[in-house]
């Protein structure tokens, strides 16, 4: 096998979608089991959107055991398995050439819903154990964060590996999907990642409207790698794999109560200094054309 752009056969063997914008805890770690699960899932017949529907109930079942500090480390290690069968449903759609837009809609609800349980169970036990209703709209604001957190680290880490890695830019379409329910959440989703992310939208409108056939100019595709490859490597710290080590670090203080002060302040931090940092590069690639 010849690996394509300069990526290792273990980048290709894994189904990575850019291999060098990953964690190490993926590269080592997710993707390598994710990998065996998706070929046992492969052989099995089991489609991505079956696995992705497991690792969901998986993940939500992890986050119900932090309603109870005693079960933190359990449900610490439920999210991890959570996380290993999210990586594999990904590889298993990239393995079997079954890439959707429902799959992709799929695995960004699933990861809404089992951080809706991380909240939900951390909130209830915190009332069960006497803590003040306002505790409530601490939990509100940190998920409202969280949430922003996850689309910018989806938006920019997707579009990246779609342009330097396969040469074309994103066309998220709705209308791809069958569901209206799934159709209308899917439209205002994309419509809040471009309002977040308007200069960046500039950016691929241009490089769109540069391309040859659909596909993207070597020497966009060049820039816009140097442009963005160390922004996009910053926006793993707002991955899962940051909030999920939080949780096993704060479950062995038996201190979970602390996961929303994380969100809303270092993880909001990293937020703000990351939307400067991709700002200046969104700049740094119009002010090259």
């Amino acid at each position: 096998m010849t690996p394509r752009d300069g990526q290792s056969v273990l980048a290709q063997r894994l189904a990575f979608k850019a291999f060098e914008i990953e964690e190490p805890a993926d590269i080592y770690f997710f993707r390598p089991l994710g990998f065996i699960v998706a070929r046992s899932a492969a052989v099995l017949g089991v489609t991505p959107i079956q696995l992705t529907i497991f690792s969901v109930l998986i993940g939500i079942t992890g986050g119900a055991l932090l309603y109870d500090e005693r079960l933190g480390l359990f449900g610490f290690a439920l999210l991890i398995i959570y996380s290993i069968f999210d990586s594999a449903d990904g590889q298993l759609a990239r393995l079997t050439a079954r890439v959707t837009e429902l799959g992709r809609v799929l695995d960004g609800v699933g990861g809404y819903v089992t951080h809706a349980a991380i909240y939900i169970s951390i909130s209830a036990g915190l009332l069960q154990r006497g803590e003040s209703g306002a505790i409530i709209i601490l939990a509100a604001m940190a998920a409202i964060a969280n949430s922003v957190q996850a689309q910018m680290y989806d938006y920019h880490r997707h579009h990246y590996a779609m342009i330097v890695v396969m040469r074309f830019v994103p066309r998220d379409d709705p209308a791809k999907i069958a569901l209206p329910w799934m159709r209308w959440l899917y439209g205002h989703y994309l419509a809040l990642q471009q309002m977040f992310n308007h200069l960046h939208v500039e950016v691929e409108t241009v490089i769109a409207a540069r391309s040859t056939a659909g596909a993207v100019r070597e020497d966009d595709r060049a820039r816009y790698r140097d442009c963005f490859r160390s922004p996009v490597r910053g926006w793993n710290l707002l991955g899962d794999n940051m909030r999920f080590c939080a949780i096993g670090f704060l479950a062995c203080l038996h201190r979970t109560d602390l996961f929303f002060a994380f969100i809303l302040v270092p993880m909001n931090l990293a937020l703000i200094t990351l939307w400067f940092w991709q700002r200046s590069a969104d700049h740094k690639f119009l002010a090259r054309l």
